[in-house]
């Protein structure tokens, strides 16, 4: 535990950081990590007689620093926190206590996510997904109870794209969007899942909600105190934040069984 405490502790330090960041890219002799940087050479000194005490840094035989394969591996550890500090205010009533240990430790794969303030932002990205699909869709949660969320699904299954949900096992749909989707939308939803292009499964409790598509991930939402979940969560185009969310999808696909259907109207 000490030598945890002590490798944090060098860690906390934002030059010390900035200086490890400025070695991961190449090696630097003293005077240039100090112009690139604008430190002193009294307070480049004397962060890189520490980070080297650390074993975080080394010294070449032409004089200049590299950051050791034990200082890159602790900058590779670091994005998960700073994932959970960048959003401090979400995760201060948000938990991952639930989701499988091996996708929280993978949690730094998030950290170009951006944070969903807006219902409008959150309506507009799930159009986006429905809409710029090429392959495929997923979603965790409730499905997205909009007559005209339910008219890009079925365009987006028309032209080839494939999807997978898993949904909640009580999950009705509203009396009001039953009756404003036209009939053709909802035949068309049941062939789909005839040939299946739409594939449906449910369980009853839920760790995450999602809906992404090859490219993007529209909402990522995580559990509150109340047990419940909120649009307004995350949203990312970044590759790390899309292997992540189909990675811990199939996760829960592999465990869940039961196919849902469409009930006729």
């Amino acid at each position: 535990m000490e030598r945890l405490c002590d490798l944090l502790f060098e860690l906390s330090n934002e030059d010390r950081l900035m200086i490890l960041g400025e070695l991961k890219e190449e090696n630097l002799k003293l005077s240039h990590i100090s112009q690139r940087l604008n430190f002193t050479a009294q307070e480049t000194s004397r962060n890189i007689s520490r980070l080297a005490e650390a074993k975080l840094v080394t010294r070449t035989a032409d004089g200049s620093y590299e950051i050791s394969p034990y200082g890159l591996q602790a900058l590779q550890l670091l994005p998960g926190f700073q994932f959970l500090s960048k959003n401090v205010d979400y995760f201060y009533d948000h938990t991952l206590k639930n989701l499988p240990e091996k996708f929280v430790s993978r949690i730094g794969e998030l950290i170009e996510c951006e944070r969903i303030t807006q219902l409008l932002d959150v309506f507009g990205n799930i159009e986006r997904v429905f809409k710029e699909a090429e392959e495929y869709y997923l979603y965790i949660g409730e499905p997205l109870g909009l007559s005209s969320t339910l008219l890009l699904v079925r365009d987006a299954l028309d032209r080839g794209v494939k999807a997978r949900g898993i949904e909640p096992a009580n999950y009705e749909w509203p009396d009001e969007i039953r009756d404003s989707v036209p009939e053709e939308t909802w035949l068309g939803l049941r062939k789909h899942q005839a040939d299946g292009s739409l594939q449906q499964k449910y369980q009853t409790r839920f760790d995450i909600t999602f809906l992404m598509n090859e490219k993007e991930v529209a909402t990522l939402n995580f559990l509150n105190p109340g047990g419940e979940f909120e649009y307004f969560g995350f949203t990312s185009n970044d590759r790390k934040a899309v292997e992540w969310c189909k990675d811990i999808f199939e996760y829960y696909w592999e465990r869940v069984s039961g196919i849902r259907r469409l009930e006729e109207n």
